[in-house]
């Protein structure tokens, strides 16, 4: 019998500030029988995104957070606790490991101690398996080999990943990052690329996504083509018009980018 396909669980596809979506974070399933959290959104939402897309928090054995941001990082801690309870309960799965770059392991386990019971935080090392990462620097992750790079963000510390799939193919991830020249050579040739779009070229003077140190769906697109990725999956989206969205980004991605590009939503399921 052959292995499962990879595949990614959208739990959610909005910027910092949704409305009608969720914060972006995914769920990929690399078809290996383990399962990677990919960023967590702002808060405790992230137990119902999960449970809407049928999803135990227990079977996620590990979490990769970008950075630091609120939308990306509260969510984290709402894992993190389930994983202590679940140590405390004595059910298997755990030990949850989790990996970021060391501003983001740090913000994580400050915001623990603040907000945790004393008690639960002195479990937290027992529960939780804390991986500090930094450009250039490879591991084993949900059975992926994994390089993790430096985004070039402007504004905080934000770390991005390139996984080798069971099938063979690769795919990056740039966090809430748009691709641009700083760090397109860390993604060049990927087969699939996740990144924020944060909105159309053709409503930046709506949206201002440069003074968000964002980029527009035409930016990425024309940096995707240079670079040689084969599909893109575009997240990190204004959501005035989720249902209208995937047509229109990808309108205006057509004219730029010759491979697939996905504009999911919140709940989507996207085959590798």
């Amino acid at each position: 019998m052959s292995s499962p396909r990879p595949r990614l669980v959208m739990l959610g596809t909005g910027s910092a500030l949704p409305r009608r979506s969720y914060n972006t974070c995914f769920v990929l399933d690399p078809g290996t029988g383990q399962r990677l959290l990919v960023d967590a959104g702002g808060g405790n939402g992230i137990l119902h995104q999960l449970t809407q897309c049928g999803l135990n928090p227990a079977d996620i054995g590990s979490m990769f957070i970008s950075h630091a941001h609120t939308d990306h990082i509260l969510g984290a801690v709402w894992i993190v606790r389930l994983a202590i309870f679940a140590f405390k309960e004595g059910r298997v799965g755990w030990p949850l490991h989790v990996y970021g770059n060391a501003a983001t392991i740090g913000a994580l386990t400050e915001i623990c101690r603040l907000t945790f019971l004393p008690s639960y935080f002195a479990d937290m090392p027992s529960a939780v398996v804390l991986h500090t990462v930094s450009h250039g620097s490879t591991c084993t992750v949900a059975g992926m080999d994994m390089r993790f790079f430096d985004c070039h963000s402007r504004e905080v510390d934000q770390t991005g990943f390139r996984a080798q799939l069971p099938t063979g193919e690769s795919l990056c991830f740039l966090g809430d990052e748009s691709l641009t020249e700083h760090n397109s050579a860390d993604v060049a040739g990927a087969d699939w690329l996740i990144c924020g779009a944060f909105c159309r070229r053709a409503d930046a003077h709506i949206f201002h996504p440069y003074e968000k140190h964002h980029h527009t769906v035409a930016d990425v697109a024309t940096t995707a083509s240079e670079a040689a990725v084969k599909h893109l999956v575009l997240v990190h989206c204004e959501d005035t018009d989720p249902d209208r969205r995937e047509a229109l980004y990808q309108d205006e991605a057509g004219a730029l980018f010759d491979g697939n590009v996905s504009v999911p939503t919140d709940g989507a399921i996207i085959e590798l």
